[in-house]
């Protein structure tokens, strides 16, 4: 509709009328194209393109690029289309990623999804350590009667009844590491589905997240117990090798034992550094594809082939992070619970604020620990397949079928996952 000082628009300007061929003359009333040949820079760009329909007397906004343009700047005089933007539906680009994207990207998923990436997360985390608090209980008689033993020859020890402080925090540490052993991967796999649903845009509740991830909990569970049980193997079996070469080779010369010792510690430490990189991805994908533990692990290690020092390289900044974050948070933390337990004047109050400073400090370092880096590795499984496999093609499909492919982003039906992510 036209306002009073706007003239109505030439009729059936919405359709574009068929611009005037070869020897024939232009619609009635229009200019007739000059006879010099520039008929195109005439009518594309002068005087219908950007001239009097383009620009002076419909304006360029309403009827410039629709009428000026669709009906002679298409056949004349057409502008070249400029590059497309890469498509981001949600947190992070879908092309390969840069170390920024990866690690906006872990931060964005937590805005994206708070309930489930920091609400359910942290709950998970906060039942597991508690649970383990109170199993460590049954274990701490046995402790406290094994250092009452030790301190019996020193009766000034036994009065500050340091005996009992030193049970509950072993008994309180060991029982933690039980529970959050298991705990762990659950919550590895809920941030690792829920991050793969915001990189195409979508947003699920705990439910949704749980439904897609409850027949997979078992294999996640599995992978987190067999890699702590090929850890221990390993280090015992370390240990009892350098200890019988150090001994063997300590008879001939002190120094070559040292040597030797330092060598095979170093050799030891950079061996679970590549193991740990190169089998990095096993739980997003055990977490995504739900296939056997057996081919995940193979999987794994083929995606990972000749990405080994990027992988790393974020890994590692990564838990620079997150270390740096969970020291600024928990020192200040234990050193008011120690305050508060001090002020007491009683060893059992003293006992029992540092057994709730450490499960604060547990919970507040595992959760910081756990949510940023499982973003992390969810975010880095997602970009070796981009660059490996093209899922980055998939992703855009799943995202734009997402949105019902209807403009303004309006919901519509939600079509079934790409390939090999959460089938």
């Amino acid at each position: 509709m036209s306002t009073p000082d706007q003239p109505q628009p030439p009729s059936g300007w919405g359709d574009a009328p068929e611009p005037p061929r070869y020897g024939q003359r232009a619609p009635e009333g229009a200019p007739q194209p000059p006879a010099d040949g520039q008929g195109g820079q005439q009518y594309g760009q002068g005087q219908y393109g950007q001239g009097q329909y383009g620009q002076g007397q419909y304006g360029q906004g309403q009827y410039g690029q629709q009428y000026g343009q669709a009906q002679y700047g298409q056949h004349y005089g057409p502008r070249p289309p400029s590059a497309p933007a890469a498509t981001k539906p949600g947190i992070v680009p879908l092309r390969p990623l840069s170390l920024g994207e990866i690690y906006d990207g872990a931060f964005t998923a937590i805005r994206h999804n708070p309930k489930v990436m920091l609400g359910a997360a942290t709950l998970v985390i906060l039942v597991a350590t508690v649970l383990g608090v109170l199993i460590a209980q049954l274990i701490v008689p046995t402790f406290s009667s094994s250092f009452s033993s030790l301190t019996e020859a020193d009766p000034e020890i036994a009065e500050l009844g340091f005996d009992n402080l030193v049970a509950q925090s072993l008994a309180s540490s060991l029982g933690m590491s039980v529970t959050l052993l298991l705990a762990q991967p659950v919550v590895e796999g809920i941030l690792t589905v829920s991050v793969s649903q915001s990189v195409i845009g979508r947003k699920l509740s705990l439910r949704e997240v749980w439904e897609r991830l409850r027949g997979r909990v078992g294999r996640l569970i599995g992978w987190a117990l067999l890699r702590s049980l090929a850890g221990a193997v390993g280090t015992f079996v370390w240990f009892f090798v350098l200890v019988l070469l150090v001994a063997l080779v300590s008879e001939q010369s002190t120094g070559a034992a040292i040597g030797l010792g330092l060598l095979l510690g170093a050799g030891f430490v950079v061996l679970l550094v590549w193991l740990g990189v190169r089998l990095g991805l096993v739980a997003p994908a055990l977490a995504l594809e739900g296939q056997g533990l057996g081919s995940t692990i193979a999987r794994a290690w083929r995606l990972t082939r000749g990405s080994f020092w990027r992988l790393f390289g974020i890994y590692l900044l990564a838990m620079i992070i997150v270390s740096a974050a969970a020291y600024i948070i928990t020192i200040p933390l234990s050193f008011v619970a120690g305050m508060i337990g001090g002020t007491g004047g009683s060893t059992e109050a003293f006992t029992t604020a540092t057994v709730v400073a450490t499960v604060l400090s547990s919970v507040i370092s595992a959760a910081i620990t756990t949510i940023f880096v499982a973003s992390v590795v969810a975010l880095l499984y997602i970009d070796v397949r981009m660059r490996r496999e093209g899922l980055d093609v998939q992703l855009a499909a799943a995202a734009q079928a997402s949105d019902g492919g209807r403009p303004g982003g309006e919901p519509g039906a939600r079509p079934g996952p790409p390939p090999g992510m959460l089938a």
